[in-house]
């Protein structure tokens, strides 16, 4: 964490030194607005303007918080005051489909892009990236248990298979190599990163099958389940702790068509696995159990009580065992962009694109964006809907400015109707990027 405030700080320092020397400076004639590969505020070096023979600074940072079935009110008070009214449940319930989800993304960083001095199409990249990844898969019975009670369950089953929920924090250290080239009227850029990702803290419990029978008045409750928990250890997260060590992957492409004045950009994020070394915890259990009922504040989170397996512990209660685990692995949550955008006459563009994120319960997002480009001033305001994800529908805005060839801004969120109607759409999001060139 102090290696991060440390990059972020001497990003905002030489922002206020540009800044200065840009102070009396004509816009630039060439300035041109590039349309992104995304609308989430993740790092795109296909988007920095970055001249020849020059260096690029680019610090960012992303949060989206969705769910298909929780209003965005319902989400504040949830990871906020906690309080959470009949209202917002019944507005849940009503919304509820066989599988529900709920998906909490953060994504920040700084890097650096360098053209080589001999040859400018060469360009050398290094960054560091942090991401936050948690997400839950629950079914309409568990919802009800967890928000409802089971009193108006007597004499039902109750299904919980397939519910689970998954955290991993990671800090990833890369380098790679970005080219750019000609090929007849049309231009092409390709490239790669790699590096070490450092493992914080990771969890994972999966249940395949699982119900629970309530009898009549309460007398007993029957539970019945096949689980598996899996975490990196108790305590806080710690930077160079290395809970967890592994291996992350960034690739990139794109083609800029002439004729069509047609763009296509493809990018592919975090592909690579993380292998929890700093000791591991195992929990599993496959059997069925009969007791007079536990109350289950949040479903969606786990405590360092609930995986330390002490004999008051939730799992110790539900008759989880603890196993020798040296080590285990979770695949990261990989994130894959593709797009297209077409440039209109009086500078408008036209971008459809579709976002999907492995070994996650994110459904696939697609999502359009339309940009209005004001060259003279160097500025593009953008209005972009999606749907998909870990929620529904929703849609934002976008806004871009340069300040004469080096600050160069982008702040927007794609979840504005979240944050205007809070009551009525689910998801919550905002991001930002700024990219200092000298």
């Amino acid at each position: 964490m102090q290696l991060k405030k440390t990059l972020l700080f001497t990003t905002l320092t030489l922002v206020c030194v540009f800044v200065k020397a840009q102070s009396d400076s004509t816009s630039s004639n060439t300035w041109a607005y590039t349309a992104p590969t995304t609308i989430f505020g993740i790092y795109d070096p296909l988007q920095v303007p970055l001249q020849d023979n020059r260096f690029a600074i680019t610090a960012y940072g992303d949060l989206y918080l969705a769910s298909n079935c929780f209003s965005a009110s319902f989400l504040q008070n949830f990871f906020g005051s906690g309080f959470i009214t009949t209202d917002m449940k019944d507005f849940a319930a009503s919304k509820l489909k066989p599988e529900n989800t709920l998906g909490v993304d953060v994504a920040a960083g700084v890097w650096l892009q360098m053209a080589m001095k001999k040859n400018p199409s060469l360009i050398f990249l290094a960054g560091i990236d942090y991401h936050l990844e948690e997400s839950s898969r629950f079914t309409p019975d568990l919802f009800h248990l967890a928000f409802y009670g089971n009193y108006d369950y007597q004499n039902y089953t109750a299904d919980l298979s397939g519910s689970g929920f998954s955290l991993t924090n990671v800090m990833a250290y890369k380098v790679g190599l970005m080219k750019r080239f000609n090929a007849g009227y049309n231009d092409f850029t390709f490239g790669a990163t790699v590096g070490l990702a450092e493992g914080l803290s990771g969890f994972d419990m999966n249940m395949s099958t699982g119900s629970l029978f309530t009898a009549f008045d309460g007398r007993y409750i029957d539970l019945d389940y096949d689980i598996r928990v899996l975490s990196s250890g108790g305590g806080a997260p710690k930077l160079g702790s290395f809970a967890g060590a592994g291996i992350s992957a960034d690739v990139f492409w794109k083609g800029y068509f002439k004729g069509p004045e047609i763009t296509i950009q493809a990018m592919a994020n975090d592909l690579g696995a993380i292998w929890w070394n700093n000791d591991p915890v195992k929990f599993s259990g496959d059997t069925a159990i009969r007791f007079e009922g536990i109350e289950i504040d949040n479903i969606f989170s786990a405590s360092d009580e609930a995986i330390g397996g002490d004999a008051d512990s939730l799992f110790s209660i539900i008759g989880l065992t603890e196993e020798t685990q040296e080590t285990f692995s979770q695949a990261l949550p990989s994130r894959i962009n593709i797009s297209a955008t077409k440039l209109f006459s009086n500078d408008i563009y036209l971008t459809l694109g579709a976002q999907y994120m492995l070994n996650t319960p994110y459904k696939p997002l697609v999502f359009m964006q339309v940009a209005k480009a004001f060259t003279p001033q160097q500025f593009a305001v953008a209005v972009n809907a999606h749907a998909g994800g870990y929620g529904t529908f929703n849609a934002g805005v976008e806004l871009s400015k340069s300040i004469g060839n080096m600050i160069h801004l982008r702040a927007g969120t794609n979840s504005l109707l979240g944050l205007v109607l809070p009551d009525t759409f689910t998801g919550l999001g905002a991001y930002g990027a700024l990219h200092v060139t000298f």
